[in-house]
């Protein structure tokens, strides 16, 4: 077989396109086709079709009923099981991009009523995977995955599947900072994580579980991060709102980067001075992100269903400024001081992507969702994260086999041997 490789080219996106890019693999070469054409011969058919995701149906979340016997919930779509699936993997990656194309061929073949939905940068790495789609696609089906913008991707997706590591999980999620995420389940392809519960080589008998309505979820909250800046931090910023709300799975960060300076912040508890700390920054995680950057900078590993909002300080000038664990109802507000400070901007990372810096006199709030909003006939919780889970004992083992909790140095030795 003959094999030729479309140029690089980026992947021009729009509600009105239906046909981004498609790769055709017959015995002659690869060719490149419109929507509106087609053929009768098959060898000539294109084997790969990217869509834009703008005429896909309306997103269909599901209900979630809180089980009567633990602390999940059970996943349940009344109307139809769920049609638009959200693709998310590790970029640029050889294994992982291999078991999506495993996985987009297994779900066209045994689920045709499912839309493969990817991000852009994905379709495009996968429109150039030639050898490996040609390997694992089954040639009697036309294989079309959807892409789109961020928002069109919100406004169809019914579940998201991750395949990576953590921040796999943290990427995807932040496409839907200001929107309701849908449920999510994650197979473990990336390093050590405490969010990936399933393994990839049970891929077919999880999605399944999920599809047939038999699956359940641990509810995870998100941190509300709304941020009032004194200055412009762009040209052009005259027209923009001066507040911005930006959602957060794992955490918020403030550092001041590689200024030599230590930065002072004051802090403020429920409109209440709390006191002015001077140090390399302050973390604010939700009990999911307290084993990420919070617990390197010694704050407390706490349970995802623990209601609270965990404040760490990052190398404080004072031994005695402690990490605090405060209640969910907490309403933080974080002021870079303007006559304490040498340096003239902190560094804001919201679930590990970079935000516009933060200068003297802007202000930061920091406050929980609030807790889960239930009807009281079918217990429909409105906001946060739903994580598809094994079983609800899935964090107790993640602790002690992920980060080896007291265990001493003689079993992390035996441990490691065994890796």
């Amino acid at each position: 077989m003959l094999r030729a490789f479309l140029p690089r080219q980026p992947l021009l996106l729009g509600p009105t396109q239906n046909l981004v890019r498609c790769l055709s693999m017959s015995h002659s070469a690869v060719s490149s086709t419109l929507s509106n054409s087609s053929s009768n011969n098959n060898s000539n058919r294109p084997l790969v079709l990217v869509k834009s995701c703008g005429d896909l149906p309306q997103a269909k979340l599901p209900e979630y009923i809180k089980s009567t016997q633990g602390r999940l919930y059970h996943i349940i779509w009344r109307s139809a099981p769920p049609q638009n699936v959200f693709l998310v993997k590790k970029p640029w990656d050889t294994t992982v991009r291999e078991a999506m194309i495993e996985l987009i061929n297994h779900l066209h073949q045994q689920y045709p009523a499912v839309n493969v939905i990817v991000s852009e940068d994905v379709a495009d790495e996968l429109v150039h995977e030639t050898s490996t789609i040609t390997k694992l696609f089954d040639p009697s089906i036309r294989h079309i995955i959807y892409t789109g913008t961020k928002s069109e991707i919100v406004d169809k997706t019914d579940l998201m599947v991750t395949l990576g590591g953590d921040g796999t999980i943290l990427r995807g999620v932040s496409i839907f900072s200001n929107s309701i995420v849908p449920p999510v389940l994650s197979f473990a392809m990336g390093t050590l994580g405490f969010l990936l519960p399933f393994d990839f080589k049970h891929c077919q008998d999880t999605f399944k579980m999920v599809y047939e309505n038999r699956s359940k979820a641990l509810h995870r909250n998100r941190l509300e991060c709304h941020v009032h800046r004194e200055h412009c931090v762009t040209p052009d910023c005259e027209n923009e709102e001066p507040i911005e709300m930006i959602h957060a799975m794992n955490d918020i960060s403030l550092h001041r980067g590689n200024l030599p300076n230590l930065t002072a912040v004051d802090i403020f508890i429920d409109d209440e001075f709390f006191t002015t700390t001077v140090a390399d920054g302050l973390v604010f995680a939700t009990p999911t992100g307290s084993t990420a950057y919070s617990l390197s900078a010694g704050g407390s590993i706490t349970h995802p269903l623990v209601p609270c909002i965990l404040l760490t300080p990052i190398c404080p000038r004072s031994l005695s400024f402690r990490p605090l664990i405060l209640p969910n109802s907490s309403d933080i507000k974080i002021r870079l001081s303007k006559n304490n400070n040498r340096n003239q901007s902190i560094e804001l990372t919201i679930d590990g992507i970079p935000q516009p810096d933060l200068r003297p006199g802007d202000e930061l709030h920091v406050r929980s969702e609030e807790q889960i909003k239930c009807d009281h006939d079918k217990q429909q919780p409105v906001n946060g994260i739903m994580c598809i889970a094994k079983g609800k004992n899935d964090w107790t083992k993640d602790i002690n086999e992920l980060l080896g909790f007291n265990s001493g140095f003689k079993s992390q030795t035996n441990r490691k041997s065994n890796l």
